[in-house]
This record gives structure tokens, C-alpha cells and sequence, in this order.
């Protein structure tokens, strides 16, 4: 976009502005208006009351006639004001001689070091959290440009490469923090990037076998706007979603970010782009600041905690939760926030990482008509600062469609049928009430609708006359996504909230402790007869694997929603997995120190203590493994319950006892060796009658040289149930 085409006119209380409003509420030079073509763009300056349009606060905003605008709280503008500059010819600056071209370059390029990054001693700044106090540095050396990324916390990419140090020329996008740009935009002047995003939706598709989803949908959203999308079911509004926001790639089509296609891209704009889905993605047994805290040091992982602090009081603040910040998030079940608060600490994660983008599913389901205007009217603010927010929802009403800027409206098959002003769009489909537009939409085919809009006067505003704003696309080629390796900050960070989660969880974590002291008792009880020890020492590994089984069942599907939308943005699956294992292990030492305190002393069996229990903590650790592994596979906590006899029944039929190991049949013992349990009872009879009751080892068919071999045997099973868990969550990724 040339700016050449643009035309720039203040208004202020100072004479010299083009406009001038003598009014003590109006700041010397309070706002500007860009006028470009048929658009309209009002940008407050700074000034001491602020900007308003319908009654909202804004930094920049796209407007026309429509719309209510206020400088300060009390001076309403007159759009008459503005329009000799609408049809006035714009005053294109006088063109520089060749000579002054090259001065102007001289002056713009003298330096030959140029660094980028947060803070404001750099000679660019780029005021995002997601960019580095000291991010990159240009150099040049002779007559070409090197950018160098000076170990940043997110990287500096050149063409969607991570780079440490490359060559880069006027046509090569270098992207910082998420924000793409390039030598002229670097070289314009200019102190202080803004990083401005716009997001565009180029023909997009998506088709299951011969069904169409999303028809062939075009348009692009600017900063600034705050749009909805709506339709009836079955108009693949979440599909829509899903691929604008890079988690469903689209059968045709691709998603613009300024010139980056997204989908190429993918790395270079992590974090760039928030999601928070209709399901709440925070643990509730975590107080607010605390889910906050342990969300900024997992999305920012190589954030100072200092930095990370300031932030998460900053989205406290922002959101009206420093009153409930050390208040227990809670549910229905467990008293905590209200539910108005709880989703604005579900959108607090995602702001945690300023998000330029942010995608909402459903955000006010299930709220209140005042709670639901106030977030509503939340969003609308956060908009207003540059941002683009577009969110999915049923709540059609008019209040809402005046604090919403745009309208997306879907037909069924996936076909656009509005995008324009949210509160032009009920007089566009010609309804009294917003609720009435679902109607009109079942009174024509949708192909009737997709038509009439692209013949309308708002396809050609909205539509036709954006796409010269989107940059030409510069991706080069697939991204296949840089590589997540452990790290032990992360896991320290997952580790820390998940222990605090099950403290939080009494009543679980109680039930599940005290299975260990019953179950031992009751082997005390009934197991007393000396003759009876083996099949004691049976029961001792089987319950060693229900307790690590059902310990770990639930943990990975309980929380899905959150493991998604953090895997979204950096979570990596070893740190996650160990994480789990590390506090569920824990539990596992006490529920085999108990069985075994209790348990070996009442039978008098001769084993040691240390040997047994290291032995059912080994069987409980393979066991608890075996269990994410099932968390991981399934969609439900019910059927991760479910499938936990499943597992446990072969696991008591082939262990060695019911049916004697040494009659078993040759198709009977291969079956038994998938089971953990045959290999840790051989170990149990190995540990308590290697000594002096040698014959009854081999009476069941077991080996009494076998204990090395069982101990292999058992982390063999245990690396394996880690490594098909690893591979099941990554299987669930999104891209």
C-alpha cells in the first residue's frame, strides 16, 4: 500500500490542526483521521480524555457515518466536519530529486548496527512480551544487510527459518515476537513498532469426502475490529474458526497473516494468535494468580519472573480480578469465582502472551444477560487497543450487535452471506430484531444468499476493497514445525502446578491413599497361614498394579482441553509426561510403603523389606505408565474407568497363580509374558523363597535365577507404555 494514497487530517484544539474543535476536552492535537479510498481509519494521538466510538474507548478503529464518535467524554464530532477532506483531492508530497533520494537513504541507513528488541534502549522497539529486551541486531557489513538474533526468548525467523544469523534483502520478511517485517519497514523511521496484524481468510475450503463444510470463503479483518460470527448449526462457523486460527488446515484456500501465509508460517506466528475454546482450560483447583502465574512461565518459559509477574498483574488488572486474585478458581461442585469470572480467567490465559489475534468460542454461554454485556463490552475494549478479537456466538441480541464492530453470517454449507457492520446487518437481511436474521436464512436457499451478497454494495466495501490491503504473500513452503525438546523448566513448572492440583484435590487424593492401608489389611487378614504366602504375595502385585493403573487413568483426559490449547502453544510432551509420573510416583511410594509395612510383617514373610518394595514400586510404576497410556487413548474419564478392568482382569487370570504358570499351555505362556504381572510375581517368589524355599519357586514353573530377568522385563514395559503415551499425545496434535 502506497502512502502516497493515504491522506492524513488532524483535529485538535490548536489552530494549526485542519480540523479545530475549541472545546477544553479536546487535547492541542487530539486524533487523526486516514482516509484511503472508501475507508476511513480514526486514530487517537495520545490525548488526555480519550477517543470514543459508540461509546468505547479506541487507539484506532475503522468508522464512518454510522458511528458515534466522541473526543473526551463530552464533545460529540459531526461527520460534516470531515467531509471537504473526503472529496477534496489528497495533497501528495513533493517528489525528491534524485539527489535528496539518496541523502534521505544516507541518513536513514548511516548507522551500520541497528538492535531490535523490548526495551527501550534499542534503536527499534517492539512493545510486545513475546520479543526479547534485546532481540536482534541488523548489521550491515559492506552493502549488505545480516540480521543476527541475539538468543532471544522466541527466536528470530527470516522466510519462516529460525535463523541465528542470515543475509536478508528488501524482499525477505523477517519476523520478530510474530510480527513480520521487513528492511523498509525497519528503515521508515519510525522509534516504536506497533506490530498492527490483519488477518485474511483467502478462498478457504473445507470439504469431508464430497461434503462441503466452508464454501470458498473470502475476507480479511483489520486491526481494531471486533467481529462475530454466527449462523445456524451445520454453517461450519467452528470449522471457519478452526482454520483461520491455524488448528484445521483447510482442503483449499489459505490464511493471510499481513504478507506470511499462516499455514507455511506456522512457527513464525506462535503466539501471535490466541484460542480459547468454549471449554474452560484451567485447573480449578488453582487460585486466579496462581493459574496465571504457572501460565506465563509455561507460554513464557524464557521469560524473566520478574517480567512475568508484571505481566500477570497487568491481565489481572485489565480484567477486574485483582479482587479475586487469591480467590480458589473452583466449579459447580466447589465453591470459587463466579462464572462470569471464571471466563474471563479462561481469556486471561491466552492474554498472558498479548495475542494480536484472538479467536473465542461461545465466550458468554451460559452467563447471566448483565455478566454476559460485560464481557461482551470487555472484549470490545481490548479491540479497541489494535487488536482483532472474532468470536463464535447464539447470543443474537442488539445490545450485542452494537458493542460488536463486525458480522460474520454463515448460511448452511458453509456459505458466506454477510460480512459488514454488525449493526447494519439486520437491515441488510431486511429483519426487525438481530434474532430474525436465522429465519430469513431458511426462507432462500443458501446459495441464494451467498449470491445477493457478493452482488451487494457491502461485498465490494468489505470484500472486494480489502483485498487490496492484504501484502502480497511471501511463504516459502511448509512449515513442518521446529522441534520441541524436553526442558527441565517446563517440567519444573508442570510438575509444581500438578502436585499443587492433586493437594488441592483432597477428597481424590484421600480416597486413593487410603486404598493402599485397606487393601494391605485385608491380605493381613486373610492371607495368616504360612502355606498362604504365595498367594499373598499374588495379591501383593496385583494391587501394586490397580493402585498405579487407576492412579494415573484419569489424569491425561481430564484435562484435555488444557493439554490442547498448551500444546498449541509450546508444550512439550516429555516434560508433560514426567511430569505426571514424578507426582504420581510419589503417590505410588506411599501406597506401596504402606502395602508392604503392613503386609510383610503380619505374613512373617523373610523378604526385606527394601527388596519388596522396591520390587511393587517398580510393578506400580509400569502399571501407573500403562495407565496415561489409557488416559491418552480415550476421550472421557468414564472410559478410562472402564477400561481399567479390562486391563486388570488378564492381568490376574495370566499372572501365575489362578491358573498354575507350570500348566499353562505354550499359547497360555505367550500371553502371560504380555502381562507385567506374571514377570513381577515370578520376582515376588524369587525374593521370598530364593533362600530357603527354593522347590516352591519351581513348583509354579518359575525360574529362581530369573530376578534380573523380571527386573528387565519390567523396564522394558515400562519404556515401552511411556514411549506408545508419547506417541498417542502426539498423534493428537493439531499440525
Amino acid at each position: 500500500m502506497n502512502n502516497s494514497e493515504i491522506r492524513t487530517v488532524t483535529l485538535g484544539r490548536a489552530s494549526h490542526n485542519e480540523i479545530v474543535i475549541n472545546n477544553p476536552g479536546v487535547s492541542s492535537k487530539h486524533a487523526l483521521f486516514k482516509i484511503e479510498k472508501n475507508r476511513v481509519i480514526l486514530e487517537d494521538v495520545n490525548s488526555t480524555n480519550g477517543t470514543f466510538v459508540n461509546e468505547q474507548k479506541i487507539t484506532s478503529i475503522e468508522i464512518d457515518q454510522a458511528d458515534k464518535i466522541n473526543f473526551g467524554k463530552n464533545y460529540t464530532f459531526d461527520w460534516k466536519m470531515l467531509e471537504p477532506f473526503l472529496t477534496a483531492p489528497a495533497i501528495l508530497p513533493t517528489p525528491l530529486t534524485p539527489s535528496e533520494e539518496r541523502l534521505r537513504t544516507k541518513v536513514a541507513l548511516e548507522k551500520t548496527k541497528i538492535n531490535i528488541g523490548r526495551s527501550s534502549d534499542n534503536d527499534l522497539v517492539i512493545n510486545n512480551i513475546k520479543v526479547s529486551r534485546k532481540h536482534a541486531r541488523l548489521e550491515k557489513v559492506e552493502d549488505e544487510w545480516f540480521v543476527e538474533d541475539l538468543k532471544s526468548s522466541n527466536g528470530t525467523f527470516v522466510n519462516s527459518k529460525k535463523i541465528e544469523r542470515a543475509k536478508v534483502t528488501a524482499s525477505d520478511v523477517i519476523t520478530i515476537g510474530g510480527i513480520p517485517l521487513n528492511l523498509e519497514r525497519l528503515f521508515a523511521g519510525e522509534k516504536v513498532i506497533s506490530g498492527d496484524l490483519q488477518i485474511a481468510a483467502n478462498d478457504l475450503t473445507f470439504r469431508v469426502s464430497n461434503k462441503i463444510i466452508v464454501d470458498q470463503i473470502g475476507l480479511t479483518i483489520l486491526p481494531g475490529e471486533f467481529v462475530g460470527l454466527i449462523g445456524p448449526s451445520g454453517a461450519g462457523k467452528t470449522t471457519l474458526m478452526m482454520m483461520m486460527n491455524g488448528v484445521t488446515k483447510p482442503s483449499d484456500g489459505d490464511v493471510l497473516i499481513n504478507s506470511q501465509s499462516l499455514y507455511s508460517n506456522i512457527d513464525s506466528f506462535k503466539g501471535q494468535i490466541g484460542y480459547v475454546p468454549q471449554d474452560d482450560i484451567i485447573h480449578r483447583e488453582l487460585k486466579v494468580k496462581e493459574s496465571f502465574n504457572y501460565t506465563g512461565k509455561l507460554r513464557l518459559d524464557s521469560t524473566p519472573d520478574t517480567e512475568i509477574s508484571a505481566q500477570v498483574e497487568s491481565v489481572l488488572d485489565t480484567l477486574g480480578l485483582n479482587d479475586t486474585k487469591e480467590t480458589l478458581i473452583g466449579s459447580a461442585e466447589k465453591k470459587g469465582i463466579s462464572g462470569g469470572q471464571r471466563k474471563r480467567v479462561n481469556l486471561g490465559q491466552e492474554l498472558l502472551t498479548e495475542p494480536s489475534i484472538l479467536f473465542l468460542d461461545e465466550p458468554t454461554s451460559g452467563l447471566d444477560p448483565k455478566t454476559d454485556l460485560d464481557v461482551m463490552n470487555l472484549l470490545r475494549g481490548i479491540a479497541s487497543k489494535g487488536k482483532i478479537i472474532i468470536l463464535t456466538t447464539h447470543n443474537i441480541t442488539k445490545e450485542n450487535f452494537e458493542i460488536l464492530t463486525h458480522l460474520i453470517v454463515l448460511s448452511k454449507g458453509g456459505k458466506l452471506a454477510y460480512f459488514g457492520k454488525a449493526n447494519r446487518a439486520a437491515e441488510y437481511f431486511e429483519a426487525d430484531q438481530p434474532y430474525e436474521i436465522f429465519e430469513k436464512l431458511e426462507t432462500q436457499d443458501p446459495d441464494y444468499w451467498k449470491n445477493k451478497f457478493r452482488q451487494s454494495p457491502q461485498y465490494e466495501i468489505f470484500v472486494d476493497n480489502r483485498k487490496s490491503t492484504t501484502f502480497e504473500n511471501r511463504g516459502t513452503g511448509s512449515s513442518k514445525g521446529k522441534k520441541r525438546s524436553a526442558g527441565l523448566k517446563q517440567f519444573s513448572t508442570l510438575t509444581s502446578r500438578y502436585f499443587r492440583v492433586k493437594l488441592r484435590d483432597q477428597v481424590s487424593t484421600a480416597i486413593l491413599l487410603l486404598q493402599a492401608p485397606i487393601i494391605a489389611l485385608l491380605i493381613a487378614l486373610v492371607f495368616d497361614a504360612p502355606e498362604e504366602r504365595t498367594a499373598a504375595l499374588f495379591i501383593l502385585v496385583i494391587a501394586a498394579i490397580w493402585l498405579g493403573c487407576s492412579n494415573a487413568a484419569r489424569e491425561i483426559v481430564s484435562e484435555h482441553s488444557i493439554y490442547r490449547r498448551e500444546r498449541m502453544v509450546n508444550l512439550k510432551i516429555p516434560s508433560y509426561i514426567f511430569s505426571k509420573i514424578t507426582v504420581l510416583l510419589l503417590l505410588c511410594v506411599i501406597q506401596c510403603g504402606i502395602l508392604v509395612g503392613i503386609a510383610v510383617p503380619a505374613l512373617g514373610m523373610e523378604v526385606s523389606f527394601s527388596a519388596m518394595f522396591f520390587l511393587l514400586l517398580l510393578t506400580s510404576l509400569q502399571s501407573l505408565l500403562l495407565g496415561l497410556l489409557i488416559s491418552s487413548l480415550v476421550n472421557t474419564t468414564e472410559a478410562a474407568m472402564g477400561l481399567i478392568p479390562l486391563v486388570l482382569i488378564p492381568q490376574v487370570i495370566l499372572g501365575g497363580l489362578i491358573t498354575i504358570f507350570e500348566y499353562m499351555s505354550d499359547f497360555e505362556k505367550i500371553l502371560a509374558a504380555f502381562n507385567p504381572s506374571r514377570w513381577a510375581f515370578e520376582a515376588a517368589t524369587i525374593l521370598e523363597f530364593e533362600e530357603f524355599e527354593p522347590q516352591r519357586i519351581m513348583s509354579i514353573g518359575f525360574d529362581p535365577d530369573n530376578l534380573a530377568v523380571n527386573i528387565f522385563v519390567l523396564l522394558i514395559f515400562s519404556t515401552a507404555f511411556y514411549l506408545l503415551t508419547a506417541y498417542s499425545l502426539k498423534r493428537k496434535d493439531i499440525r
